[in-house]
């Protein structure tokens, strides 16, 4: 007999990967690049996430677990889930974009700091200006982080990059406010 959703603790549900996994989803399954992940694009998610876990499922089970999530996790209610509210559906320990709840920006500060760390005005962030950017966005918030964890949350977000290059939707999901 299939496993329902609600029976299963989420940790053991969702501990099938690490954050890269998430982050590497999220951009897979985002594919109108809206910054959101609508009902359909949950779906998909959420048939990658059992693939990974082994789960058993049929399309009754999947459109359960898809509307059972959008109650549990669309916080603001409006049908998706922005990165914020789907980053609550990482185990607590393997969460690097907790890290970030805390420091998130407007749209208007983020277009700053993006121009700003852009320094030769490619139109997308790299691994050296994100370094620098992250760096100093855990220093103004009064944030310590180590070296290993630095390069971790570096990596994890670069897994939204496109061959390396970190463009300005993809770096606002992680650090600007759901809208």
């Amino acid at each position: 007999m299939m496993e329902h959703l609600m029976d299963l603790p989420y940790s053991r549900f969702l501990l099938v990967s690490e954050p890269l996994f998430y982050l590497q989803a999220w951009r897979k399954h985002d594919m109108d690049r809206s910054g959101f992940i609508e009902s359909n694009e949950l779906k998909g998610f959420l048939v990658e996430l059992m693939k990974k876990a082994n789960k058993k499922y049929d399309e009754k089970k999947l459109n359960e677990y898809t509307q059972t999530i959008l109650k549990m996790f669309d916080l603001n209610g409006d049908g998706k889930l922005g990165l914020s509210e789907m980053a609550r559906l990482l185990p607590h320990q393997e969460n690097f974009l907790q890290k970030f709840q805390s420091i998130k920006v407007t749209p208007d500060q983020f277009n700053s700091i993006f121009t700003f760390y852009d320094k030769d005005d490619s139109g997308y962030i790299d691994e050296q200006e994100l370094d620098t950017l992250l760096k100093d966005l855990f220093e103004k918030n009064k944030m310590t982080v180590d070296a290993q964890s630095l390069a971790s949350y570096k990596k994890s977000i670069m897994a939204l990059s496109d061959g390396g290059k970190l463009y300005r939707t993809e770096l606002e999901i992680v650090i600007c406010k759901d809208t």
